[in-house]
């Protein structure tokens, strides 16, 4: 079926039977877990250090469009409330959140004890599945997208806005490549993509239930001012994005785990021989085996 867990990668025979969500091919376990943890607190640390900084400063940014000339957007007080409905912020958040979760997994995986992924309802391991695919696909969308078409320099003098520019619209998607390499998943199901495209559709019912109840645009192209023709384009372009960036972060993934299980093939193959021939000046695995079964027989 179409909408069965399986369909969405769950196994009928249990959520995640061989750990590749709490584990990794490349890192021990505490590895993994602390890069995790290390992840989720620079996230929260960068969150609360722009929310204290704004309530007492103001920054400026001039942005730009494809077809939007650049402007100046400046951001107080007001903006702590207001970064809950722009696309960079919540996907910050959940970056954070995610990270925060999966370490508290991982944690639990290197204990030796049952991770609470693995205990909940399938609902929930369902979408914490949803989850690891949109924390490895919207992260590049926001940083191509604010780098290739919204940003318009100078670039910054002022220190905090400078790093904010950097965390938020750049180490964002160094996050996410984290989550591609490091961690034993498989691809994501394909039935994933139309779940990204579906969360996309509600941002945009966000950005402008935001204009009806708070008066504003959270980016400018949203504006009908500049042509409906411009926000269907734009629209168009971002699903088309979407689209490519979930193909290559699935293709990365797939090639990862190629790579590694050839690399794992071949380091199993070796050292076999090496049991089977023995190394230099040592006796033979077999030989000693096969030696001690004649003495036992004598």
């Amino acid at each position: 079926m179409v909408l069965s867990y399986a369909a969405f990668g769950i196994h009928p025979s249990g959520y995640d039977p061989t750990n590749d969500f709490v584990r990794s091919s490349i890192l021990p376990p505490w590895a993994l877990a602390c890069v995790r943890a290390t992840v989720a607190l620079y996230c929260f640390t960068t969150i609360i250090v722009c929310y204290s900084w704004l309530a007492h400063n103001t920054t400026t940014t001039t942005l730009q469009d494809v077809n939007i000339s650049s402007y100046s957007l400046k951001t107080g007080s007001a903006g702590i409330g207001q970064s809950f409905s722009f696309f960079t912020y919540i996907t910050f958040w959940s970056l954070g959140f995610y990270f925060l979760l999966s370490s508290i997994h991982t944690f639990f995986y290197a204990l030796r004890r049952p991770t609470w992924l693995h205990q909940w309802p399938r609902i929930l391991q369902l979408l914490h599945s949803l989850y690891y695919t949109s924390v490895t696909t919207f992260p590049f969308l926001v940083t191509i997208v604010f780098w290739g078409t919204m940003y318009s320099g100078p670039w910054p003098e002022q220190r905090f806005e400078q790093w904010i520019n950097i965390s938020v619209h750049g180490l964002n998607s160094v996050f996410a490549i984290t989550e591609i390499v490091l961690p034993a998943t498989e691809p994501p199901p394909w039935t994933h993509l139309p779940v990204m495209l579906l969360l996309l559709s509600l941002y945009l019912g966000l950005a402008y239930l935001t204009r009806w109840t708070q008066g504003f645009y959270v980016y400018e192209w949203m504006n009908p001012a500049h042509g409906n023709a411009s926000i269907i384009l734009h629209i168009i372009g971002y699903t088309a994005g979407i689209i490519l960036i979930f193909v290559l972060a699935r293709g990365a993934i797939w090639l990862r785990s190629y790579v590694l299980d050839r690399v794992r093939d071949r380091r199993g193959g070796v050292e076999a021989d090496m049991i089977r021939l023995g190394k230099p000046g040592e006796v033979d695995v077999e030989s000693k085996q096969a030696s001690k079964i004649e003495v036992n027989r004598l």
